[in-house]
């Protein structure tokens, strides 16, 4: 038996596949399809709907599809590299947060990445009831909360069976749900002339660089989940591909919200479908909820894992439920549908910096590599001052700051791209001069005991 072998059927005893613990590449069980498909789940919901029509305000639909294109494929390059940490490591996005924030300083992204996964999850779920509810109210039956709820109770209950089920549940929905969303643009294409469309500018007074913005900043809604996924992937390759490979479903699910948004003056394709009858109108119905649940509960899934960073020793299954309970009364209390922009700002200010920091210290600061056992043992050598690396979360107030000056002083430039180069320079610059000062290591040498055979393979971590 191999040493890895040895280890994996040691840790097996205490943990389960769905935690904190580092996966081993004898346990992983991710081929390149399945893991396609769960991308794939991640770029089907409704909501793009709403995000890509947003980028027609002021520009033609064909500008705003080129801006969208290009902006997404920054931000799916960005998710396929943080996945590659993920594939590397076996650890979940969060825990690769460590070495560039040290072991308490990780919980800081976690908590954004939290509050940011929960608040789409419920924007997901309040627009999954809106819509059946909308669509049901022509036969009598239009519970928007009540259809919130049944969706947000489905999710969890997917959630709870844990990675597997996603993988098996994303290989029936997202077939399902891309030949329904077709016949969406059929709807919405119906008696149009493309040609004209194409030329034709929505109402508003967005920039070029404001809508490539939104999309680039939509595009990174997934990147504080890819780890969660790439850390079960047998191989490196199919870990990043997977990922970029995903990127021609979220613009075809942009692409009819954008076509909806210029052609009919409301991104909301699925209002096309129930004006061609009955049975579009079932369909539109279906649409609604397959598409939910197959994005939503992926999210779901990591903003639990990201809320297990901050509380290692509670069990995964506590922390579904009470994500579960967060994402349902949220979507049937507060208005989320409302504040989809403003809620793309807090992802730019927060998020931007916080994968430019991540990228450069990974793949810059450390040469493409983490030593997995220091991710999690206390006090090694992503330890920190503390628990804390000063340097990342300096450069991530600096990117922070510098993406609030340059959208609010100088808003044709957006403020995405002057962030992330902010973000990248400013940490490579005090990490350098940091490593200098400590005689060329990153990391402050510490006087620790020497890791156990169990927690010095690839499969060590806090069971949860």
């Amino acid at each position: 038996m191999s040493a890895e072998s040895a280890v994996a059927a040691a840790t097996a005893k205490h943990t389960g596949p769905d935690s904190l613990d580092a996966v081993p590449h004898s346990r992983r069980d991710y081929s390149f399809w399945a893991m396609l498909f769960v991308f794939f789940g991640m770029q089907v919901p409704v909501s793009y709907f709403l995000t890509g029509g947003s980028v027609t305000a002021g520009l033609t639909l064909g500008r705003a599809f080129v801006i969208t294109v290009v902006g997404s494929i920054v931000g799916f390059l960005i998710l396929g590299a943080v996945g590659m940490i993920g594939w590397q490591t076996g650890a979940s996005t969060m825990a690769c947060t460590r070495p560039a924030f040290g072991r308490y300083g990780s919980a800081l992204p976690a908590l954004i990445a939290f509050i940011e996964l929960t608040g789409w999850d419920s924007v997901h779920v309040q627009l999954a009831g809106k819509l059946m509810g909308s669509i049901g109210a022509q036969w009598g039956v239009g519970y928007t909360r009540l259809y919130s709820v049944i969706v947000g109770l489905a999710i969890v209950v997917v959630v709870l069976l844990g990675h597997r089920v996603l993988r098996l549940l994303e290989r029936f929905l997202v077939p399902v749900v891309v030949v329904l969303v077709a016949m969406a643009l059929y709807a919405v294409l119906n008696g149009q002339d493309l040609t004209r469309l194409w030329q034709t500018a929505g109402k508003g007074h967005l920039t070029t660089m404001l809508a490539f913005d939104a999309m680039f900043i939509s595009a990174l809604t997934w990147v504080p989940m890819v780890s969660d996924y790439t850390r079960y992937g047998k191989s490196r390759r199919s870990s990043f591909w997977s990922a970029f490979l995903s990127l021609p479903i979220a613009l075809f699910m942009l692409f009819v919200g954008q076509t909806a948004a210029v052609g009919l003056g409301n991104p909301n394709a699925l209002i096309a479908m129930v004006h061609h009858g009955v049975v579009f109108g079932v369909i539109a119905f279906f649409v609604a909820m397959f598409a939910t649940i197959a994005t939503a509960a992926l999210i779901m899934y990591s903003a639990s894992m990201s809320l297990l960073n901050v509380m290692p020793q509670v069990p995964i299954r506590r922390i579904n439920y009470g994500t579960g309970v967060v994402v349902i009364v949220a979507a049937v209390t507060m208005n989320l549908l409302g504040n989809v922009i403003n809620w793309l700002s807090f992802q730019g200010i927060m998020l931007i910096p916080l994968f430019a920091i991540v990228l450069t210290d990974y793949y810059v600061v450390r040469k493409g590599h983490y030593e997995v056992a220091e991710l999690f043992r206390p006090r090694g050598r992503y330890w920190g001052t503390g628990g804390f690396h000063i340097t990342g979360l300096v450069a991530w107030v600096i990117g922070a700051i510098a993406y609030e000056v340059v959208h609010n002083a100088v808003p044709a430039l957006g403020g995405g791209a002057v962030c992330f180069v902010v973000s990248c320079v400013v940490y490579w610059v005090i990490s350098t001069v940091v490593r200098t000062l400590r005689g060329g290591t990153e990391d402050a040498a510490r006087d620790v005991p020497a890791p156990s055979p169990l927690t010095s393979s690839l499969e060590i971590g806090e069971s949860s």
